[in-house]
């Protein structure tokens, strides 16, 4: 009887090593922050555009951005601007993504139709609202190499769409996943916004 008892409590902890190894769960998925503010990174994330200019933003509220979040209380906003600049952030994942391994990731992303803030350029109000895409980097802390892992169509429509992405790294492994911000082809340099929320888990294929 014990024998059979060790047995079962082995096997259910084979089970969950392997169904951690399969899956990689983000903390704080959908950006939330009790105390949100403009210009402020999400817990668990990091900030990843230029040290001139500021972060991100967690949304709505502020600069004229009121689309209701797709799930929570919250999401993230990031611009690209004129002057050749953008946003985004990245999170250092519990597990590793493996060179030649196929995974999942799905997030939801919308445009707000107003998005008014001052830029480098001009201190008065710019309108942020030109469409724009999503790169995901996977990215290794201890080589430093990055990877394009997949890029989303341009992200016109101002109401929330799920986008399911394959993630097949290449060249490495990595361990930190980045969501940038970037011009859709057509509006080069110019200013636009992309709003992000409800991101899942990482799922090996």
């Amino acid at each position: 009887m014990k024998i059979k008892c060790t047995l079962f409590c082995l096997l259910i902890l084979f089970s969950g090593k392997v169904a951690a190894q399969t899956k990689i769960r983000l903390d704080n998925p959908s950006f939330e922050e009790p105390n949100r503010a403009p210009g402020q990174t999400p817990s668990f994330w990091i900030n990843l555009g230029e040290a001139t200019a500021t972060p991100p933003d967690i949304q709505p509220g502020y600069f004229g951005v009121k689309e209701v979040p797709h799930h929570g209380r919250a999401y993230l906003g990031l611009v690209v601007r004129e002057n050749n600049t953008w946003e985004g952030v990245g999170q250092v994942l519990d597990g590793i993504l493996r060179k030649d391994s196929s995974y999942t990731f799905s997030l939801s992303l919308n445009r707000s139709n107003t998005y008014l803030s001052p830029t480098m350029l001009c201190s008065e109000p710019a309108k942020f609202n030109n469409p724009t895409i999503l790169k995901i980097w996977g990215y290794n802390t201890k080589t430093k190499q990055e990877e394009l892992l997949a890029e989303s169509q341009p992200v016109s429509h101002s109401k929330w769409v799920d986008y399911e992405f394959v993630l097949k790294p290449t060249l490495g492994d990595y361990d930190e996943l980045d969501l940038m911000a970037y011009y859709a082809p057509g509006f080069e340099q110019t200013n636009g916004n992309l709003l992000i929320d409800d991101c899942s888990a990482i799922v090996k294929k």
